[in-house]
């Protein structure tokens, strides 16, 4: 049977364009939605014929939403390096990655890849709710698919959960396990 495609599994990675040498790219844990839009701009001349209409590029962004426990230090660090580019205005790489039937055999992914800038950033602290951060991306160019292989530590970075297995009887040792 044909299955759909789950949107928990297309996960995106981002790194400053300058670190390219330095750093892989970094997963943004706990996104709780994330969408694409791309517009072409569009021009009518109207003619004694009839209207004539021209179509140009126009915009590919992105809208992001995540979300962070203040024990994922990986996270909230990313949410930091955003928050730094943001503000420093510096070009930024964006990947956007399904990894549906990746698994420690099968780490070959089909990601489109995006330079572009971030054009919005929003922490919200409701008194109801969690902190969630929200941000856009606006691309330049229209992204490029490639085929890529993922590395042992980005596939730990898909596969970590919140927490870690406990076990069913009670620790004895001295450890601050929670």
């Amino acid at each position: 049977m044909t299955e759909l495609i789950s949107g928990k599994n297309v996960v995106l990675f981002f790194r400053e364009r300058s670190k390219f040498k330095e750093e892989d790219g970094s997963r943004l844990k706990f996104l709780t939605e994330h969408s694409v839009s791309k517009e072409k701009e569009s021009d009518t001349v109207i003619t004694k014929d009839g209207p004539i209409t021209t179509i140009t590029d126009g915009e590919t962004s992105f809208d992001i939403t995540s979300l962070a426990y203040k024990n994922d230090d990986g996270t909230l660090a990313v949410w930091e390096e955003l928050e730094d580019c943001f503000d420093r205005g510096v070009l930024m790489e964006l990947w956007e990655v399904d990894i549906t039937g990746v698994d420690d055999e099968h780490l070959d992914v089909k990601p489109t890849y995006y330079q572009g800038y971030l054009s919005e950033y929003e922490k919200s602290s409701p008194a109801d709710s969690q902190v969630e951060l929200t941000f856009t991306f606006i691309a330049n160019g229209k992204g490029i698919k490639g085929e890529e292989t993922l590395t042992p530590e980005q596939l730990s970075s898909i596969k970590e959960s919140i927490y870690e297995y406990q076990t069913i009887a009670k620790v004895t040792d001295d450890t601050d396990e929670e």
